[in-house]
């Protein structure tokens, strides 16, 4: 039986107070571990001048800048996190680099969906979304993956950043220990379920860690 992260409030809030103590160092460990993955993943993303890019869950922004590399600080970055240690260091790299076509937004990933969209009451066309590094501990993962492509214009992008170790290892426990999620959950293999164009690459950080992508179909 799949354990399930955060399954309960208490489960939950404690897992929020984690990631809120860790959004201190994230940035260190993100960007020296996964900086070949992450750049591959946005390349993937395929985004163009102007476009709507939702990352979920976005943490301490490390994204942003990458996005903006190729929006050319165009269009509409959309960071949704449920830590709020997590939201004010993304804020902060949004003020210190004077963005200003980037929204965060404290909420739980499962409420991201068309009723969300359409209750913010405006005029947005998604054209890509970004799963970094989330899926792996966040609960109803399918139900997200589902909502993100519901999300999603015709032929919209979306890409997922994860881990998968399908043995039991002690590289497998330690990154559950740290990351306080799942390795084993058939994240990309349901995700292939769903879109067209699906792609897979598994071979970063000696293995363990992959990029999937896949466009929404028409």
């Amino acid at each position: 039986m799949e354990t399930q992260m955060y399954g309960t409030k208490e489960e939950q809030e404690n897992a929020i107070r984690y990631y809120d103590k860790l959004s201190v160092i994230y940035d260190y460990i993100s960007n020296w571990y996964y900086k070949k993955a992450r750049n591959y993943a946005i390349k993937e993303l395929q985004l163009k001048n102007g476009q709507t890019v939702l990352n979920v869950p976005c943490g301490t922004g490390v994204n942003f800048k990458y996005f903006n590399e190729y929006l050319n600080n165009s269009g509409l970055i959309i960071g949704i996190d449920l830590s709020s240690g997590m939201l004010d260091k993304a804020k902060q790299k949004i003020e210190k680099n004077g963005w200003t076509n980037i929204e965060t937004e404290l909420n739980d990933a499962t409420k991201i969906d068309r009723n969300w969209l359409d209750y913010r009451n405006e005029q947005i066309t998604v054209d890509a979304v970004f799963c970094d590094l989330g899926l792996s501990g966040l609960p109803e993962w399918r139900k997200i993956i589902d909502n993100m492509i519901s999300i999603l214009k015709p032929n919209g992008r979306i890409v997922i950043l994860d881990w998968y170790l399908e043995k039991p290892s002690l590289r497998g426990n330690f990154v559950k220990w740290i990351g306080k999620g799942e390795v084993d959950r058939p994240i990309y293999q349901y995700l292939e379920t769903k879109v067209s164009n699906f792609k897979v690459d598994d071979s970063f950080n000696y293995g363990g860690v992959f990029v999937a992508s896949g466009s929404k179909p028409e």
